[in-house]
């Protein structure tokens, strides 16, 4: 099998695991965001933002709608040497100044990412709208019932004060 291939199944992998890790904890149904209107108590897939240069032709895998919450989710494995790693600062500079959403997770799964790379993810996002975990740590995270990034909710009382 092709190292693209291989690669190709990986992400595929993590795609499933964390969709079935969200739809059984949170009890919801997960649906393409083109082909469903509803937009609360759902887990959307393949949902498109409008990237830092201005296109509206990107997709993250997942946006968790629930208790008027939205969280944008995007996952990233990489089981051997490779570019997904090299991906991350893109990434990193979209979630945090181009997605509408004010809650994002990256979870990130593999040994393949260059020394560096996802401690170097994990800190430029500590004091942003973007958690990083493992597929441990997201289960967790989920099945506590998504506690909210103090930076968050910083952010959702000052917006809520101001439009009293």
């Amino acid at each position: 099998m092709k190292q693209g291939t291989k690669a190709n199944l990986s992400g595929a992998k993590l795609e499933h695991r964390v969709q079935g890790i969200i739809t059984s904890a949170l009890d919801v149904e997960a649906k393409y965001f083109s082909r469903t209107k509803i937009r609360d108590n759902i887990l959307l897939k393949s949902v498109p933002y409008t990237n830092i240069y201005g296109s509206d032709k990107c997709r993250s895998e997942f946006v968790i709608c629930k208790n008027n919450r939205k969280i944008r989710v995007e996952c990233k494995a990489q089981h051997a040497s490779g570019s997904v790693d090299e991906k991350l600062p893109y990434l990193y500079l979209n979630f945090t100044s181009s997605i509408k959403e004010e809650e994002a997770v990256i979870v990130v799964e593999g040994d393949g990412f260059k020394a560096g790379a996802k401690k170097w993810l994990r800190d430029k996002c500590k004091n942003t709208k973007v958690l990083v975990f493992n597929p441990v740590e997201f289960k967790a995270w989920v099945e506590t019932g998504m506690p909210v990034k103090k930076v968050g909710l910083v952010k959702a009382y000052i917006k809520r004060w101001f439009s009293l």
